[in-house]
């Protein structure tokens, strides 16, 4: 997802151009999440700065897992973002530029190309919702013997009450009474 902006950074504040993302093979989120890109656009806006690029991309997140049943599962996602990039390069002279005082902010590198990927990748962690679920009616797992409750049903007795602190009973005094 790299595109040469020369000509871009060249002209006048206020160009734009329009782009559709190139999305050849996954965009790898993290060690364990990729996005499959199916559609993309892009608009890029030269600045008196730099360029600010707007778009979308619309995909499928590969890798995560149901936080109930553990499975593993992918999520259609469409991810939106805008972002401004620097220059590094001053583009008539072919001199570096002072780094920019923010130094999170997205560059276009020497050679005077923008790269998406940082920026659709950033954007699409902050889009994951926070708890992944396979289906809405997933039954997740038994509480006494761990079994996937969507393939089978288990022999575990469910009637007998939860108690998380049964364990610390016997701290307690024998009277039953609490301090």
């Amino acid at each position: 997802m790299r595109y040469n902006v020369s000509g871009l950074i060249k002209g006048p504040a206020g160009t734009a151009r329009t782009y559709e993302i190139d999305a050849r093979g996954a965009l790898p989120l993290d060690d364990e999440y990729t996005l499959t890109i199916n559609t993309g656009d892009l608009q890029l806006s030269r600045t008196n700065r730099g360029l600010v690029a707007r778009g979308s991309v619309t995909g499928r997140v590969e890798g995560l897992t149901c936080s109930r049943c553990l499975d593993s599962m992918s999520i259609p996602l469409t991810v939106s973002f805008e972002e401004e990039y620097l220059p590094t390069i001053d583009i008539y002279r072919g001199t570096p530029l002072p780094p920019p005082e923010d130094e999170m902010a997205f560059t276009i590198d020497e050679n005077h190309h923008l790269d998406l990927s940082e920026a659709v990748r950033q954007n699409t962690l902050a889009a994951l919702p926070i708890k992944t679920i396979c289906h809405p009616e997933c039954a997740g797992l038994c509480p006494h013997c761990g079994g996937n409750l969507n393939e089978t049903t288990c022999g575990c007795d469910t009637t007998t009450e939860y108690r998380p602190f049964a364990a610390l009973a016997h701290w307690l005094p024998a009277s039953g009474a609490t301090e």
